[in-house]
């Protein structure tokens, strides 16, 4: 698609309105990444050390570092999340094919790429919602 110079009133409202829909998602898959990842290094990971919060905030800091930006709605939030969201999908790939953490593997390789998807449809529609009328 060809970069547009303007939209008319119609596509601004269809673009708002597909915003507003994939906010939502956007946030709660968001958080389900988050709740995973943590759920994991809490509960069924057993780590040998004195203070497992530790290794669950380095685990989980880059997506809190883009969830304020998610939850304003803002373009360049929702570019971020999608660069995060790679090394999450990474990170799920490398823990598939263990056989002690392979369903975690999955469910983070499953939401990673979720959330890639939606981050991306939000800031296309974002992007374009933003353009001037004509």
């Amino acid at each position: 698609m060809a970069k547009k110079d303007y939209i008319t009133h119609s596509e601004k409202r269809k673009f708002h309105l597909l915003c507003q829909q994939t906010k939502p998602l956007l946030i709660l898959n968001l958080l389900a990444l988050i709740l995973a990842i943590t759920s994991w290094h809490l509960f069924f990971q057993n780590i040998p050390l004195e203070k497992p919060y530790v290794v669950l905030i380095v685990a989980i800091f880059p997506l809190l570092l883009v969830l304020p930006g998610t939850l304003i709605g803002s373009y360049r939030g929702a570019i971020w999340t999608c660069f995060v969201s790679l090394f999450y999908f990474m990170a799920g790939v490398l823990n598939w094919i263990q056989i002690h953490a392979w369903v975690y593997g999955v469910i983070e390789t499953l939401l990673s790429i979720l959330l890639f998807i939606l981050a991306l449809l939000f800031a296309r529609w974002k992007g374009l919602s933003e353009l001037p009328v004509k």
